[in-house]
């Protein structure tokens, strides 16, 4: 086998990795970046396989309906749903920008659905595919090739610990010794405090502003954080571990989300599954504007970075005033979030205006990654022969290879370097 990192080579966002064989060649994720030009992948694939529904791993899927070749998308039921409705929306935003120019319609995210095989074992002319589940989101799973005798494993984005709404990767259900791990390392270099004191330390962080009668905003993404942290709060408002306070979602996307999620709920905990509508919550209402929002509240609502929508709105309405409290939950801001600014610098500009930041900002980080001790504990169980790191910058990923050097031959490959397996 030959693979060949075409995006996340160094760097968060845009994952495509190639891998060919004498007889086939798929691509694993087929996905765009956020926050820069996403590379033009190739489009003469046998099958793309998707390891999760976020854009920087699905979002270029569009592009293969002006292929010539119809190639076979291969993901988990959940993803492909999801994939369909974030770029859809993704057309729509772009189609709502007059400065970009839109190359997609639904008609090419429909052939997207058309086209997705949601088995979880895929065989294709001498190679063979396995899925395993991920943690990280609902869908999510980790890829495994074998052909000829080879094996490789791509993680894709992984998590070996629980949530609140999600079991963990079971790293005892993947396949040992492969010939190659591709790993994920966007937070190689980092150590996480316990989830549970994470969690109780947003929820202290948020009744302390609730006390003072302040507002909580809460930037989050529309794709399973949304529901996640609904569900959270909800839960420790019913458990009265928060007080009753107005609690709302905004996101139109986040609420369609809900209903695959309701509909699927044999992917999360035991107790979700028990619940007969798990994601239509009691105490935490979904609202289509900001207008809707009765002072004081805690709003849970997109664009996760702060670049548009109801998080812009009303960090640009609370950043003003110091009773207020915006919680980031994300370790990564791009570098041109208003909430990035905002945090750092006490200032963003809207239009132009130049707005103050007097609202307090605190930073904790509830991520579905796996960090440098959850990678270090799968390379030390899977044993592989060699580990490509990626999907993650140079600091992160040279940061874990001094950590797992001793268990397997590390390599950092570069964008558009072919190797051989």
């Amino acid at each position: 086998m030959k693979i060949r990192v075409l995006g996340g080579a160094r760097e968060v966002g845009g994952s495509c990795i190639a891998v060919e064989t004498e007889q086939c060649k798929v691509a694993l994720d087929y996905g765009i970046k956020l926050d820069k030009v996403t590379d033009e992948y190739p489009k003469n694939f046998d099958a793309v396989i998707v390891s999760h529904a976020h854009l920087d791993h699905s979002g270029s899927l569009a592009r293969l309906s002006k292929s010539r070749n119809k190639q076979v998308i291969v993901g988990s039921k959940v993803t492909r749903d999801v994939t369909v409705d974030l770029l859809k929306d993704m057309i729509k935003i772009q189609s709502s920008k007059a400065s970009e120019a839109v190359s997609y319609d639904e008609s090419a995210v429909n052939k997207v659905r058309d086209s997705w095989l949601t088995s979880e074992s895929v065989a294709l002319p001498g190679l063979a595919v396995e899925l395993y589940g991920a943690g990280h989101v609902a869908g999510a799973k980790m890829i495994g090739l074998s052909s000829e005798g080879k094996t490789v494993l791509y993680t894709g984005d992984f998590c070996i610990h629980d949530t609140e709404i999600l079991k963990g990767c079971d790293v005892d259900a993947l396949p040992e010794s492969p010939d190659v791990l591709i790993s994920e390392s966007t937070y190689g270099g980092k150590v996480r405090p316990p989830r549970g004191e994470l969690i109780d330390q947003f929820l202290r962080r948020v009744s302390s502003t609730m006390k003072g009668r302040g507002n909580i905003l809460v930037p989050t993404f529309a794709f399973h954080r949304t529901q996640e942290m609904a569900k959270r709060i909800d839960q420790a408002m019913d458990s009265g571990v928060l007080p009753r306070y107005n609690a709302y979602t905004i996101s139109n996307l986040a609420q369609k989300i809900n209903g695959h999620f309701n509909a699927n709920k044999h992917l999360f905990t035991e107790e979700i599954q028990r619940q007969e509508h798990p994601f239509e919550y009691k105490y935490v209402k979904h609202v289509e504007r900001t207008t809707d929002v009765e002072e004081p509240a805690i709003v849970v609502c997109t664009a996760g970075f702060g670049h548009a929508g109801a998080s812009l709105s009303l960090l640009t309405q609370w950043a003003e005033d110091e009773e207020n409290n915006v919680i980031l939950t994300s370790g990564f801001l791009p570098s041109d979030s208003p909430l990035k600014l905002a945090k750092e610098k006490r200032y963003f500009r809207v239009d132009g205006e130049k707005i103050p930041v007097r609202a307090r900002f605190d930073q904790i980080e509830l991520s579905g990654h796996a960090d440098q001790k959850e990678i270090v504990q799968l390379v030390s169980k899977l044993k592989p022969k060699r580990t490509f790191l990626v999907h993650g910058d140079m600091e992160q990923a040279k940061a874990l290879l001094k950590e797992i050097s001793e268990m397997t031959e590390v390599y950092i490959p570069e964008k558009g370097e072919g190797i051989f397996v």
